[in-house]
């Protein structure tokens, strides 16, 4: 699921991307700076790389257990589903020679983010199913915890921005228990009046 988004996310970056700088190739990946070897990631030079820093467990949305039909006569109670936050940190990951294209980049992504606040399958039919509506909002931080983010990946700061991205669904319909339909229950209160 969470893939899912990131790459609607990407395939839309790129394709607003290249219609308001008039590029033709892509511009955007989603990939880590950093290795988890400590070696530069190959391929994110001179791109914008989109990066999860964080998920977040939404507690604010009812949770409780929902219930699927089995067969005619129960129903199975499967486990609530979790809704996740993303923190996406997008940077724009040009040399030094490229500085001014590195901020181009980055306002363009702004921008495209500023115009579309969300996104929904109506709206968006490129979006895949689960995937129901994502959200964007900027994600303020302090210096320091900037510093932190950047000294936690491992990578020397680019110009960059965080995004608060709500929310992704992960639903598995995995039954874990079988409750008798109200049919069922209906004829059971029957024989004990018989």
């Amino acid at each position: 699921m969470i893939s899912k988004a990131l790459t609607f996310i990407s395939d839309f970056l790129n394709q607003e991307i290249k219609m308001a700088v008039g590029i033709d190739d892509n511009r955007v990946v989603v990939s880590s700076l950093i290795n988890p070897d400590g070696s530069i990631t190959e391929n994110i030079e001179n791109k914008v790389v989109i990066s999860v820093i964080n998920l977040e467990h939404e507690t604010t949305v009812n949770t409780s257990g929902n219930y699927m039909s089995g067969n005619a006569n129960n129903y199975g109670k499967v486990a609530p589903p979790v809704f996740l936050n993303l923190y996406l940190l997008v940077s724009a990951n040009y040399d030094s020679g490229n500085y001014t294209e590195a901020l181009k980049m980055l306002s363009t992504v702004i921008g495209v983010f500023q115009a579309n606040t969300y996104f929904t399958k109506d709206k968006n039919p490129t979006m895949q199913a689960p995937l129901e509506k994502l959200t964007f909002e900027i994600f303020n931080l302090p210096i320091n915890e900037l510093s932190h983010i950047w000294s936690g990946i491992g990578a020397k700061y680019v110009p960059s921005i965080v995004y608060k991205v709500r929310m992704i669904t992960i639903r598995e319909n995995l039954i874990t228990k079988e409750v008798p339909g109200l049919s069922g229950m209906h004829n059971t209160s029957q024989a004990k009046t018989n």
